[in-house]
């Protein structure tokens, strides 16, 4: 498949990911059951192609505590926060909010000291984003969103931030990467199932 393709069908399915928690809060499911829901259809369909592609899910605990760490950390607390977040808050919005990600990782970077001396354009696009963010949320507003859904969007993008850090340092570079990710959301599903 095609580079384009592949990034126009990831778009399709990450981004619509709002619109069906949207629905599913609209048809009465609680944020801790779309939050298990989402992980154990990921994990079962993560499943079946590692089997399709011969691999075997990891055999030491120390592996899968990584794995667990990163389900907890990528999968079921931003779920649930973000399915949290998006009762009071509207898809579109919840989606914009979460494009705050790359911005969580840079300063995450600057906090722990991976990146030193960040390019100024970087540093310029840390500020414009931040104050969007700000303009959407717009405190000032008697109106404005309410500060609960909004924490728990910022939050969810927070945590995917320190996820993708996390799991450079004990995650990356490992065979079987759909076997990995099949056991990240097997994890999480038992984590979010506890909710």
């Amino acid at each position: 498949m095609p580079t384009l393709a592949r990034a126009a069908a990831l778009t399709l399915l990450w981004g619509s990911g709002f619109l069906w928690t949207d629905l599913a809060l609209t048809g009465g499911l609680a944020p801790a059951h779309i939050a298990v829901t989402r992980c154990a259809l990921g994990a079962g369909v993560l499943l079946l192609l590692a089997r399709a592609a011969g691999q075997h899910l990891p055999r030491d605990r120390r592996t899968w505590t990584h794995l667990t760490v990163a389900a907890l950390l990528c999968n079921a607390l931003p779920f649930l926060l973000v399915s949290t977040g998006q009762q009071t808050v509207d898809s579109g919005v919840a989606g914009v909010i979460h494009a705050t990600t790359p911005l969580w990782s840079l300063l995450l970077a600057l906090t722990l000291g991976t990146e030193r001396r960040p390019h100024p354009l970087r540093l310029t696009g840390l500020l414009l984003g931040f104050t969007g963010t700000l303009l959407i949320f717009a405190p000032w507003r008697p109106d404005n969103l309410t500060a609960g859904g909004v924490t728990a969007l910022l939050a969810a993008a927070a945590s995917y931030a320190l996820a993708f850090a996390y799991m450079a340092r004990h995650l990356t570079g490992r065979d079987n990467a759909l076997a990995l990710s099949a056991a990240q959301l097997l994890a999480a599903t038992g984590l979010t199932a506890l909710t």
